[in-house]
């Protein structure tokens, strides 16, 4: 006759490994308590006011803030992968309209890497040229899919945009104006990275098993489909829409915090204190409201704003980031469907970066579990 095994002694750990860590890291910090997001020692809030996204995905990639000569090599790579392989594109034929644009976005990265040829064999290129090639390919993707679910065909890129701008150009079928294209640069800033969230840890952890940066970035879209992920900044938006005005958002507010509804954009696992992304953030999208004539809907954002914080704020509830990126890209025209896209295209940069400074040194990521019987 056999019997049970005694049960392992108490071992501690943190539910959904609140409070664990995988390791050191010098590419940002998140500090929840002091309202501070910093890129390698720069505050998010200055990157957005001095410089580009091209600048900040070099820095946050490789460590450091690009001098001209270099900010140009790194244009280039970008500019050099804007076409990804035609399989991709090809691949949208055979998924339904209907879809949804973020599922389209990773079904087309995965076809491309099915097509990825030698990168010159140099080791020491495709450190860099992986990256790019991943940012630039997402970027043409993206568009692609956005434009799938309007029955559109896909644009080919112009060289003689920038990153943001050739993304709103393929996506929307428009040169977007300057002002358009600040706005949406400033939202790929904020969202660049943002420590071992799960979809970053997802693509950190299929890159510790010695998989390519492509398939890691693939397990972070994957993670970031979730509806508790990546479509919050949907939710929030939605959310909105169904506000007629301030008056209308303050009466309803009051209801929904009386009968404990919880609020899409609303906190967040890190910050106990206002969101850095959200105060870099609005002024850019209520410039771009007034300048589209939808100066009512900041109003209305602004009071739902205002009367969830009074009543949640001293609890550490305040508006996140996914309460005001839905501003920037409504005005702009991309459909709520796919507001989770942009957000992938940025937040991927982390991903990568966090792989990248992981892989020479880092063991294979295998968290055990504890036997309860």
């Amino acid at each position: 006759m056999i019997g049970r095994s005694p049960v392992c002694p108490v071992q501690r750990y943190g539910s959904g490994l609140d409070g664990l860590v995988v390791g050191d890291t010098t590419i940002s910090l998140i500090d929840g308590l002091s309202s501070r997001l910093l890129y390698r020692g720069y505050s998010v809030e200055d990157l957005v006011e001095h410089v580009t996204f091209e600048e900040v995905s070099h820095l946050v990639l490789f460590g450091e803030l690009p001098d001209r000569s270099a900010l140009e090599e790194w244009k280039g790579e970008l500019i050099r992968w804007r076409e990804p392989p035609q399989a991709a594109f090809d691949a949208l034929h055979r998924v339904p309209f209907a879809a949804h644009p973020l599922a389209k976005y990773r079904t087309t990265l995965t076809v491309a890497a099915c097509h990825v040829g030698d990168l010159d064999g140099a080791p020491s290129g495709i450190e860099r040229r992986t990256p790019a090639r991943i940012l630039s390919w997402t970027a043409a993707l993206a568009a692609a899919a956005i434009r799938h679910a309007e029955r559109e065909a896909p644009l080919s890129p112009d060289p003689r945009l920038g990153f943001a701008g050739n993304f709103l150009y393929q996506a929307l079928g428009r040169r977007p104006e300057a002002d358009e294209e600040r706005a949406f640069d400033a939202s790929l800033i904020v969202q660049a990275e943002h420590g071992l969230h799960a979809a970053a840890l997802a693509a950190l952890i299929v890159s510790s098993t010695g998989a390519d940066l492509g398939s890691a970035v693939l397990a972070g879209m994957g993670a970031l489909s979730g509806v508790r992920h990546g479509a919050a900044n949907q939710l929030a938006f939605e959310m909105l829409g169904k506000l007629e005005d301030a008056d209308h958002a303050r009466r309803w507010a009051r209801e929904a915090l009386a009968r404990g509804h919880r609020f899409p954009g609303f906190g967040h696992r890190v910050y106990k204190c206002p969101d850095p992304r959200v105060r870099a953030l609005e002024p850019w999208a209520r410039r771009l409201l007034a300048a589209h004539g939808m100066d009512e809907r900041w109003h209305t954002y602004l009071a739902l704003r205002e009367e969830v914080e009074a009543a949640l704020g001293p609890r550490g509830i305040h508006a996140n980031v996914d309460s005001i990126t839905g501003l920037l890209y409504h005005p702009l025209g991309l459909p709520p469907g796919a507001f989770p896209i942009p957000f992938c295209l940025a937040i991927q940069t982390g991903w990568m970066a966090h792989c990248l400074e992981y892989a020479p040194d880092g063991p294979m990521i295998s968290p055990g579990v504890v036997y309860v019987g």
